[in-house]
């Protein structure tokens, strides 16, 4: 078997699909059992064997010696494995909390529509195709260490060469991947970065729905000062009580998130000049906070609902792009009555008061 493998690893190499397709056969059984016990049997075994697949037969040239070629497709797809289950754990994490902001549709889609698919798809052809036609030393670089999370040290033990070299071939490789995806990235850059008109608007209110008993997500609602536009933004539960709290102007015991940045920031005499929501992408709003120190004017990214708060903490102007105003047109705000079986903010804000302890009593 093992003369076999030599044999079929070179045809591969040759270009030889069947002959990989074959190899592949042979030793899937012992990846399929190395990732079911990583795994389990229902946990994305079959997208890992897949991508697996590709990483070795884009990096088969990697490969020192074929007799050894069933250990090492093994130790790839426990790799890809390893990074699926990171994946997994990251996604656990109060995806809500991570992005805290995201467009209102009714009914909100779980999955991706056709469009994003293909679109997806493309581009990942796109890069494909550009890593496969790097040199072959550079493509087993970028393949062990970015796609397979190897670290230099074990790419370095793969490849047989000094973790020096791996470094000034990933340098190298995405030189090349830079250069070849040059206009792909140019595109992203244009439809992200064109100066664009920013909109004044305020909070008008907080809105939550309860289905059951059990409350959903909140949505924080902002309209034009000085117009009919309407944008409303998905935040998590925690956020929306931070924002209804201070649009009530509800006075607290102790300082909350917001507040204490705010106290940090003017003690570092940094004044916050006004908040942005600049960008929409996948459904998920962008923002940035701009600030103005001793270093000039900052710009820094964050979520909508912790700028939101910020600027009402610190009577901050809040600005919304044309752009975004335009991709959300279609949702379904027809002002403050949007929702109306939602309770708004003073009723959460109430709800808040009420589950405090009686002493202090806060001051509204």
């Amino acid at each position: 078997m093992t003369d076999g493998d030599a044999t079929l690893v070179g045809l591969a190499r040759a270009g030889d699909k069947e002959a990989f397709a074959s190899l592949f056969t042979r030793h899937l059984p012992l990846m399929r059992g190395v990732c079911r016990r990583f795994l389990g049997p229902d946990d994305g075994l079959e997208d890992v064997i897949q991508e697996a697949a590709l990483q070795a037969l884009l990096g088969l040239d990697s490969l020192r010696d074929p007799a050894q070629v069933g250990p090492w497709l093994s130790g790839i797809a426990l790799n890809v494995a390893r990074r699926s289950r990171r994946r997994q754990a990251e996604y656990a994490w109060s995806w809500d909390a991570l992005i805290g902001g995201g467009l209102v549709r009714e009914p909100i889609a779980d999955q991706p529509g056709p469009a994003e698919l293909v679109e997806a798809s493309v581009l990942a052809e796109t890069v494909r195709r550009a890593v496969a036609a790097l040199p072959v030393g550079q493509r087993a670089a970028i393949l062990l260490v970015y796609l397979s999370g190897l670290t230099y040290r074990e790419t370095a033990n793969v490849l047989g060469i000094d973790p020096g070299a791996v470094k000034t071939r990933l340098h190298k490789g995405r030189r090349s991947l830079q250069h070849r995806l040059r206009d792909l990235w140019m595109e992203q850059v244009m439809t992200t970065s064109v100066e664009q008109q920013m909109i004044e608007m305020r909070v008008e209110d907080v809105r939550r729905r309860t289905v059951e008993g059990e409350a959903c997500r909140s949505v924080v609602v902002l309209r034009e000062v000085s117009g009919d536009r309407w944008l409303p933004i998905w935040v998590g539960n925690w956020e929306a009580d931070a924002i209804a709290m201070l649009h009530e102007k509800l006075k607290v015991p102790r300082p909350l998130t917001h507040a204490f940045t705010a106290g940090l920031l003017r003690a570092g005499g940094v004044r916050v000049t006004e908040v942005r929501i600049h960008r929409l992408a996948e459904e998920t709003f962008y923002a940035q906070v701009v600030l103005q120190g001793a270093l000039g004017e900052q710009v820094v990214d964050a979520r909508p609902s912790d700028c939101i708060a910020l600027a009402l903490e610190l009577s901050a102007p809040i600005y919304v792009a044309t752009d975004v105003l335009t991709a959300v047109e279609s949702a379904p705000v027809q002002g403050p009555d949007w929702l109306p079986e939602a309770i708004g903010a003073a009723q959460i804000v109430d709800e808040i008061v009420a589950r405090w302890p009686r002493e202090p009593k806060p001051v509204r």
